[in-house]
């Protein structure tokens, strides 16, 4: 009964992943220098497929990541951790409590990539003459991101115990737009012509849209004909 409510609300729910997607297209788009900027970051998507594809498949890397994210998302939630495993055939956390945001928050937080914006922040800002480091960001963020979304994948593939716990449907839109919004969230400091409330205002918009259509819609099915 519980798995089958989880797939119901999932269901309800994709309308809203949509809404969120044109939001960030919508966004995304308005960048200054979107052409230009693209280009770089696909350069550095580019890089990684070819290193995961020919050289090696970073596992430990992303279990690492992956595990790390699980810690934080306890201790934000107010749990405990009881034991920690890193293995580069796997890993697992035991925590003193659990929910679906501890569960899933690995596949929508791009660890590797929140940690290039303060990296990047602080050789700004120091002395070390690192001045237009643009260039260089977008190109590193093109290569966590497609380590994030190749690597998560691939374990999504295996079926994880933590997306059938919380349910297929349901987890899938959950880390769809997780991933977004936290993408867009690092975006923000770096561009100008991007907003992150005007993404969110733009996301809600549309999904009330959408919602409104299907509405109406299914009202109409049910209008007498004649």
């Amino acid at each position: 009964m519980i798995r089958m409510f989880k797939t119901l609300i999932g269901i309800l729910l994709i309308p809203f992943a949509v809404g969120v997607a044109r939001a960030f297209y919508s966004e995304i788009s308005g960048l200054d220098g979107f052409v230009n900027s693209f280009a770089v970051i696909e350069r550095g998507i580019l890089v990684y497929l070819l290193f995961h594809v020919f050289v090696i498949r970073p596992v430990y890397l992303y279990v690492l990541g992956h595990e790390l994210i699980h810690v934080l998302a306890t201790w934000l939630c107010g749990g405990r951790i009881d034991s920690f495993r890193v293995t580069p055939s796997g890993g697992s956390v035991t925590t003193s409590k659990t929910n679906m945001f501890i569960e899933l928050s690995p596949y929508f937080v791009p660890i590797y990539t929140l940690l290039l914006g303060p990296i990047f922040m602080f050789l700004r800002v120091s002395s070390f003459g690192f001045a237009n480091l643009n260039s260089t960001f977008l190109f590193f963020l093109g290569i966590t991101l497609a380590f994030h979304f190749v690597m998560t994948a691939e374990v999504l593939k295996m079926q994880q115990s933590d997306i059938a716990k919380s349910g297929v449907i349901l987890s899938l839109v959950f880390i769809f737009v997780g991933n977004l919004v936290i993408t867009m969230a690092v975006f923000c400091p770096f561009f100008g012509g991007i907003s992150f409330l005007g993404f969110i205002k733009s996301g809600v918009s549309n999904s009330i849209t959408l919602y409104t259509v299907i509405f109406n819609r299914i009202m109409e099915l049910f209008q007498p004909i004649g």
